[in-house]
C-alpha cells in the first residue's frame, strides 16, 4: 500500500468479517477487548486503509474469542477434623469440573493460620486434587486449593478445611502397687489422663509377668479405676489401655 495506514475495529455477533458494529476509538493496529464477563463467543475484525491514491480497504480474518465458565468445585474437602498428634487424619480431596474442556487442571494447595482461602502459604509439591496434611505439629491450620487452567482467568478456589492437631494423651497419675494379705483390701488402681481427643474408654488387663503387652482382658473392667481381687495368693500385674473416640490411645 501507499501512504499512512489507518485502522478501524469491528465487533460482530457472527463469525463474519462484514456487517459488524464499529468499535468507537478502536483505531490502532491492535485492540484489547478487555475483561469479557459473559459466557459466549465474541467475533472481531479490522479494516485497514492507507491514504495513498487508489488504495483499497483490506479486511482481516475474523478473530474469535470463546469465553467459557470458570471451573467449579463439585466436591469440597472435609470441613474440619481434629486428631491427636501423629495419628492418622482424613485426606483432603476436591473434585473439579467445567472450564475449558480441552485443557487440564493444575492444582496448588495452601496452608493458612487464618480461616481464609487467600493469603496462605503454598505447600511445595502439593499439586494434585488430594492432600494429606501434616499431622506432627500441634495447633490449627486451614488448607485450601487453587485449581487453574492455562487459559486466562480460568481458576477456582476451594473452601477452607480446618485441621486441629492436639497433643497426644498422657497418663498423669499411674496406678499404685500394693502388698496385701489374702482377702485383704488392695489399693484401688486408678489412672488420670491429660490431652486426647474425644471421650476416653478404658480396658484393664491382668498379667502374670511384668509387662503391659501380653495380659488377659478383664471382662467388665472398663472405667478409670479397678479393684483387683485378693482371694488368690500370688503376684499379679495390672495395666489399662485407654482409647479416645477421636483416634487417640495410650
Amino acid at each position: 500500500g501507499v501512504g499512512a495506514p489507518s485502522y478501524q475495529w469491528y465487533s460482530n455477533t457472527t463469525a463474519l468479517n462484514t456487517g459488524g458494529s464499529l468499535i468507537s476509538g478502536a483505531t490502532a493496529s491492535n485492540y484489547n477487548p478487555g475483561v469479557l464477563s459473559t459466557v459466549s463467543s465474541f467475533y472481531y475484525y479490522v479494516e485497514a486503509t492507507q491514504n495513498g491514491v487508489g488504495c483499497d480497504i483490506a479486511v482481516s480474518d475474523v478473530f474469535t474469542i470463546e469465553v467459557v465458565a470458570d471451573p467449579v468445585i463439585d466436591s469440597q474437602a472435609i470441613t474440619t477434623q481434629e486428631i491427636c498428634q501423629n495419628t492418622s487424619l482424613q485426606e483432603l480431596v476436591v473434585a473439579v469440573s467445567g472450564g475449558v474442556s480441552s485443557s487440564n487442571f493444575t492444582y496448588q494447595w495452601y496452608s493458612n493460620t487464618n480461616n481464609s482461602n487467600s493469603g496462605g502459604t503454598p505447600i511445595a509439591g502439593a499439586n494434585t486434587n488430594t492432600l494429606t496434611p501434616d499431622n506432627t505439629t500441634e495447633g490449627t491450620l486451614y488448607y485450601y486449593v487453587i485449581v487453574m487452567q492455562s487459559e486466562s482467568g480460568c481458576e477456582v478456589v476451594s473452601n477452607t478445611s480446618e485441621v486441629i492437631i492436639t497433643p497426644g494423651p498422657i497418663i498423669t497419675s499411674q496406678p499404685v502397687s500394693s502388698d496385701i494379705c489374702l482377702d485383704g483390701v488392695a489399693t484401688q488402681l486408678a489412672v488420670v489422663t491429660q490431652n486426647g481427643v474425644g471421650v476416653p474408654t478404658y480396658q484393664w488387663y491382668s498379667n502374670t509377668t511384668n509387662n503391659n503387652t501380653t495380659g488377659t482382658l478383664i471382662t467388665g473392667a472398663t472405667t478409670s479405676t479397678y479393684d483387683p481381687p485378693t482371694n488368690i495368693v500370688g503376684v499379679f500385674y495390672y495395666y489399662v489401655l485407654i482409647s479416645f473416640d477421636g483416634g487417640c490411645d495410650d
